[in-house]
């Protein structure tokens, strides 16, 4: 039974380069456009983002109410 075991571990180790080799290559992602060039508008954009941090835990429902939008039902 080991020698039955050892003989797989060994062919599964010598087939993996080459069922490396037959999948192909994954296409080169385009690179994201930059969201602003204005550094002022990217301030405020990291400011609105970051005050979650600072709120005391008793406002954050209020807090999500406000800046998440509203969620509906999917239809069955």
């Amino acid at each position: 039974m080991k020698k039955f075991v050892f003989a797989v571990v060994i062919a599964a180790i010598a087939a993996s380069p080459a069922a490396a080799a037959t999948k192909k290559k994954k296409k080169v992602a385009e690179q994201a456009p930059v969201a602003s060039t204005n550094s002022n508008e990217n301030s405020l954009r990291f400011a609105k983002d970051s005050l979650p941090v600072f709120l005391p835990s008793w406002s954050m429902p209020a807090y999500m109410a406000v800046t998440k939008p509203p969620q509906t039902q999917p239809q069955r």
